[in-house]
Formats: structure tokens, sequence, C-alpha cells
């Protein structure tokens, strides 16, 4: 599991919270899950039919695919879906795995993008379960968590104020998630490398190496 932050700036923030705040764009989100998950799901779920939400949906996936830490932990091969939920007072979504595939996409990484300030609302974290202890996430707005989508997760009730996040799935260019950590912890340094300066050949030759990688792991 993996927390980046600022991933929406605060204007951006705050002009997809003034987007969604209309009554008339939600519907009931028990309706769009899937066998034993539809009887676990309490929330809202904003009608991407909607202009509005198209808009913010298209926002979302646009700083996503802008964010090199994000890019490089999950290497989208396909956005699988996107959704925007809010969780009222007494709300929750109990113990579940995300369907394996979503509009035809295998479902490799799930991930969470906090719309909400934290200080707004009671409960509502995003709970994934480990071997041996829970992981419980309530993060900035303008973050995204992000998880392997095989993993039982649920998200507590709300026991105050409102929960608003964008849930989304990937399929990744590279399926199991240990060959996803090497990836990202070779960019991660990678990266580091290059900010202390590291010479050329040293940063073409590791270039070199995740290339190939990334080729004998990807699908």
């Amino acid at each position: 599991m993996l927390m980046i932050a600022d991933i929406l700036t605060t204007p951006e923030r705050e002009a997809i919270r003034d987007a969604l705040d209309n009554d008339e764009i939600w519907r009931d989100g028990g309706s769009t899950a899937a066998g034993a998950a539809r009887a676990a799901k309490n929330n809202e779920q904003a009608d991407p039919a909607q202009a509005a939400v198209k808009g913010v949906l298209a926002k979302i996936e646009k700083a996503l695919r802008a964010n090199e830490t994000f890019m490089a932990a999950t290497m989208p091969d396909q956005f699988a879906r996107l959704i925007i939920s809010r969780y009222a007072e007494g709300m929750e979504y109990g113990a579940h795995v995300d369907a394996p595939y979503i509009n035809g996409a295998r479902s490799d990484i799930s991930f969470t993008l906090f719309l909400a300030e934290p200080d707004n609302y009671d409960g509502g974290e995003l709970v994934v379960e480990r071997t041996g202890h829970d992981d419980a996430v309530k993060g900035p707005a303008g973050s995204v968590v992000v998880y392997s989508s095989d993993s039982v997760h649920r998200v507590a009730t709300v026991t105050r104020g409102a929960r608003l996040a964008c849930v989304g799935w990937i399929k990744s260019r590279v399926k199991p998630e240990s060959d996803r950590e090497t990836l990202f912890e070779l960019a991660s340094i990678t990266t580091d490398l290059k900010a202390a300066g590291a010479p050329a050949e040293t940063m073409r030759r590791l270039n070199n190496v995740r290339n190939n990688l990334l080729r004998r792991f990807g699908d």
C-alpha cells in the first residue's frame, strides 16, 4: 500500500467539491456493486452521465497521469474505471474484494483519492486487511492511496459529516504486485541518484536495467 500526497492542488480540490455539491447528481451506490459486494455497499455514487461528473473524472485522471510517483508505482496499461463516491453519516462499505474484471479490463490495482478534508468527517477510514493486522487510512484531501485489488478492504462507518472520494481501478502493464514493487523501488533509486548528480553513464545503465526488467515482467 502506498500513499502519495498532493495529487490535486488546493484550487483543483475546491473546484471539484463545488462541482459535486449538487444533490441531483447522486445515485444509490449499491446499484453498481456486483455479487456479495452489493449487500455490503451503502453509499452514494455520482452519476457518470452528468456533464459535471464527467469533467471531474477527466480532471482527476489527468492529474494522476501527470504524477510521476503514481505512474511509476502503478504502470497503467488501462484505467478500467473511475467513480466518485460519497458517504453520509451512517454509511459504510463492508469487507469485500474488488471484482477481477471491470469494464472488460483486469483489475490489478485499486486506488482511493480523498476529496474531503479529514477534519470535516469522522469515521470513513479505508481499512485494508493484512496478515495479523489491518491498515486504516484517512488521507488529506488531494492525496491518493494505492493498494492491490485482491486485498480485502472496507470503508468504516461515517459517524459525522460526509466522506467524498474518487475510487478507481487500473490494469497494470505488470501484473504481480511483487514485480511492480521491485520496478518502483528501482525507479525511486534512479530518481534519487539523478537528483544527487550521478554520472550520465550510471543513469543510462540503470535505465537500461529497468527497461529490460519491465520487458521481462510485463504482460
